[in-house]
């Protein structure tokens, strides 16, 4: 049983719940049957994102681990320093884990210009300007496609030395390796 008193707002609700009704609204003429609607045109595809452009190499070498190419992207001097970055490139169609840097050995990365060897400059607190791994070893697990980039700042060679070559241990040298001016 209503109670008097709430009969009008019962009212109002049943009169404001009428226009919410979910239906649409008649059509005001439907098409004639004879011609179909046109067909929407298809939504264009958005195109994929796009992939980081990759520096190119100035030099590209093999390592000794099969499965992994060395890119030498960068050998740029400046105000007597050359900058050096490597990028290690997962080639195989497995998984490939290589040990980079063992036992804070970083004198075995050099460069060579001019029968002199340049070794990675050191900071005011004596450490090396290039990665530091955790307990001097600097392993690098890459899946297929994956790379991975090493840098390492070394003293710039003359401005009359227009190539240099780099020696690490997980490749065989990297020789005429073009010097970047800047």
């Amino acid at each position: 049983m209503i109670h008097h008193r709430a009969a009008p707002y019962l009212m109002l609700l049943i009169a404001v719940l009428a226009g919410c009704s979910k239906e649409a609204p008649p059509a005001s003429s439907p098409p004639p049957a004879s011609a179909p609607a046109p067909a929407a045109p298809p939504a264009a595809a958005a195109p994929p994102p796009a992939a980081p452009a990759a520096t190119a190499a100035l030099k590209t070498g093999d390592t000794n681990i099969a499965g992994i190419a060395a890119d030498v992207t960068e050998c740029r001097r400046k105000e007597g320093v050359l900058s050096v970055k490597v990028r290690f490139r997962n080639t195989a169609a497995e998984k490939k884990s290589f040990v980079l840097i063992d036992m804070a050995d970083y004198t075995s990365f050099y460069v060579t210009a001019t029968s002199k060897k340049y070794f990675i400059l050191k900071d005011s607190e004596g450490h090396y300007l290039t990665p530091q791994p955790g307990f001097g070893r600097l392993s690098v697990d890459l899946a297929p496609g994956e790379q991975y980039t090493w840098w390492a700042k070394y003293p710039a060679p003359p401005a009359e030395v227009k190539a240099v070559t780099l020696y690490m241990p997980v490749a065989p040298p990297l020789e005429d390796i073009p010097v970047v001016d800047q």
